[in-house]
């Protein structure tokens, strides 16, 4: 395995060079937008037009985006876009939020894309900087001896009950993807699915399953080798934490988020 004692930074939201960090609140924002005037990326310039700094937004809000999406939906989680981008046909709307980086009131200003069909239902996404979606879907990273433990949060990476990974949980699937092929020359996964103690042992132990193949799956895509990845589903086993409560209320349930998490074990295989 190669050393690299700069990792967490990079899956986490420690890397942030790339991007302004602004520290304390910004005005809130008023119902104005700015003309749309592009950076020479594709992106539109933030300037002095761009009068309030961006909007500060629920992080659920976001990662409650997915593909099919109308416009009347979006705008339901994120609000207008903040360009005036024309009125019949646009398929592009451009945000500008505030994502706190967990560091006290230092925030990061982030520029967010949606782009739409020709049928007007939302067909992908895009941040102009990596940083942001590692804010937004952070991934804990424990290095023991010659193994690299990474957990992710189930809820992040899925829809609810669901095998199917979302927009964010795929864009960090890429992280994972992208630092593992840097760090380890042939590397080696285990990667275990874990849900709650809510629902059948046979339901959990199913969905767990599911969940860790697909994300294998989503990896072998990504570069590394099929062959080397075994999966497991635990179920309902190891759990993080415990809370108290036989009912799946929403406090409850949210009190159990840690234990729905799927755990990828990576180490250097030998040629």
């Amino acid at each position: 395995m190669h050393t690299n004692p700069m990792f967490k930074a990079a899956l986490g939201a420690a890397g942030m060079a790339a991007i302004v960090t602004l520290a304390g609140c910004a005005s809130p924002p008023n119902n104005d937008r700015t003309d749309l005037v592009e950076a020479g990326d594709g992106w539109p310039a933030l300037d002095d037009k761009w009068y309030d700094g961006g909007k500060f937004v629920e992080p659920e809000a976001i990662l409650r985006i997915r593909e099919t999406q109308s416009k009347h939906q979006v705008r339901q989680l994120l609000g207008d876009p903040h360009f005036s981008e024309g009125f019949f046909g646009v398929r592009e709307w451009d945000y500008v939020f505030n994502l706190y980086t967990g560091e006290g009131n230092d925030y990061l200003t982030c520029q967010y894309k949606v782009i739409y069909d020709d049928d007007m239902a939302l067909e992908s996404t895009h941040w102009r900087d990596q940083q942001c979606p590692a804010l937004l879907v952070p991934i804990e990273v424990e290095e023991v001896e010659e193994e690299r433990l990474l957990t992710l949060s189930g809820d992040v990476l899925f829809d609810f009950d669901s095998d199917e990974l979302t927009l964010e949980g795929r864009r960090a699937l890429d992280r994972v993807a992208q630092q593992t092929l840097t760090d380890f020359t042939l590397p080696g996964l285990m990667i275990a699915g874990y849900t709650d103690r809510f629902g059948s042992e046979d339901y959990n132990m199913r969905l767990s399953q599911s969940r860790a193949d697909t994300v294998a799956g989503y990896l072998s895509e990504q570069g590394i080798m099929r062959r080397n990845i075994d999966t497991i589903g635990r179920g309902d086993a190891d759990p993080v934490v415990e809370c108290s409560g036989t009912r799946a209320t929403a406090a409850v349930t949210e009190c159990l988020r840690p234990n729905r998490r799927v755990e990828i074990t990576v180490n250097e295989l030998q040629r």
